[in-house]
């Protein structure tokens, strides 16, 4: 059985609770454990594996279908494979289609599927701005519009050196501040330090 996501351009990779590809019309498939050219993915190593799934940004799925035992196969760009195979007590994958129907592997290789909703819901616009301090980075992503995103739904956009995610995702922040060269808001500097001790340094696109 197939996902539609073949001949489509893998745009974001993200690591919230799961790790997910995005693709460019806004589908996505998050996974739970996941097989990436031999390295197994789960919740014990997701920032290597977001440094690895990393390598699939801008790549084309030539193919993705999943068998009756619910093992999804990915292939991008001709030569990259993706597996995820069942979980006995949680979900392994879920594909979330652009218009949000919804096919979703449950525990022991059971896969349901949903229509898109009717009513879809309402989702709170992420802006870009210093977050506020208790904050606690809820995702990060990397490709098309990187991002650091908060639980105040605001978000830096920037690509975060993936080797620095273990410090950063989870974490809260502890201070933030900006400042200004000469009073120039053109040159404005963001600094948001987190409770892990990581500092992230950034200077916003517009202001």
């Amino acid at each position: 059985m197939k996902l539609a996501v073949d001949q489509l351009r893998v745009s974001r990779i993200l690591l919230d609770f799961d790790l997910s590809i995005e693709f460019d019309n806004g589908a996505s498939i998050a996974f739970s454990e996941v097989t990436v050219d031999g390295l197994i993915v789960d919740e014990d190593n997701q920032f290597e594996g977001l440094r690895a799934f990393a390598t699939l940004h801008g790549l084309v799925c030539d193919d993705a279908d999943y068998d009756e035992f619910g093992v999804l196969r990915l292939t991008f760009g001709g030569r990259q494979r993706v597996v995820a195979s069942p979980r006995d007590e949680v979900e392994s994958w879920e594909y979330t289609a652009a218009d949000g129907s919804t096919v979703l592997c449950g525990p022991e290789g059971a896969v349901e599927s949903w229509p898109a909703p009717e009513h879809p819901k309402a989702v709170a616009p992420t802006v870009e701005r210093l977050p506020s301090i208790g904050a606690t980075v809820v995702r990060l992503s990397t490709g098309d519009n990187p991002a650091v995103e908060f639980s105040d739904n605001t978000k830096l956009l920037f690509d975060l050196p993936l080797d620095s995610g273990y410090l950063v995702l989870r974490e809260s922040v502890t201070s933030s501040s900006s400042s200004k060269e000469g009073g120039d808001r053109a040159h404005e500097d963001w600094v948001v330090e987190l409770s892990s001790g990581h500092v992230i340094f950034y200077r916003p696109r517009t202001v």
